[in-house]
């Protein structure tokens, strides 16, 4: 990610509100993507922040995914909530949330020999969660692009599972008796998710974490550039 312009820090500490104790997430990726006037001079910038937990899959532990048709109105009153996305908007439409899959997991199991606590798609998931809600909306700490100064105009924040392989990921589906298949494509899981956030608030939100195939990073990143690329042109239209 470094050398496709990534600002990455490492590793960084955050405070878990619910336990007051500190933790760590393996990667912050940050990014910046220019807003551009009609002169196509830049005006501010869209900035982007991955929190990225990696979770390395034993070849011997099986997991699979309950699948169901994903809930587009939440996932666009998602979107809609990191400015300049808008409602009904044809490129909001075009958000990989909405435009790359319809169906989502809900549910998962894996066999191992370890405990539920233990299981590397839960501790990831609760990892990457709970730095998100205690991390999130701090300025963007990309240095400066040479020759002019940043203006945020935008924050977009993800959160996301970075997977060694899905070669033991199975999905199935929610409702039915299905046969299991192997997962092949990045996909993601929707959740509904209670914390205490920084001032000690009872919060529940919908949320959606993507799991990706490290072999289908760099096809992740796109995406995540076209959604950047959307919210510069949304930004200078507002």
């Amino acid at each position: 990610m470094q050398s496709d312009g990534w600002h990455v820090s490492v590793s960084p500490y955050y405070l878990d509100q619910t336990q007051n104790k500190p933790r760590e997430i393996d990667l912050v990726a940050e990014k910046l993507w220019p807003v551009l006037d009609t002169f196509n001079r830049p005006i501010g910038d869209v900035a982007v922040r991955l929190f990225i937990e990696c979770k390395f899959v034993p070849s011997n532990s099986y997991s699979v995914f309950w699948f169901t048709d994903k809930d587009m109105e939440a996932a666009e009153k998602l979107i809609c909530s990191q400015k300049p996305f808008r409602p009904d908007n044809t490129y909001t439409k075009k958000h990989h949330y909405l435009a790359r899959s319809n169906r989502v997991a809900k549910l998962f199991t894996t066999k191992t020999d370890r405990s539920t606590e233990n299981d590397p798609y839960y501790k990831a998931l609760t990892q990457v969660l709970d730095a998100m809600v205690s991390m999130r909306g701090r300025p963007a700490s990309v240095p400066a692009p040479k020759k002019r100064a940043t203006r945020t105009m935008a924050l977009l924040e993800f959160p996301l599972v970075v997977c060694s392989s899905f070669q033991q990921t199975y999905g199935v589906d929610f409702y039915a008796d299905s046969t299991p298949e192997k997962i092949a494509n990045n996909f993601q899981l929707e959740i509904q998710y209670a914390y205490l956030d920084r001032n000690g608030t009872q919060r529940d939100e919908h949320l959606l974490l993507d799991f990706v195939e490290f072999s289908q990073l760099n096809a992740f990143v796109e995406s995540i550039g076209n959604d950047a690329e959307i919210a510069a042109y949304l930004a200078e239209t507002n």
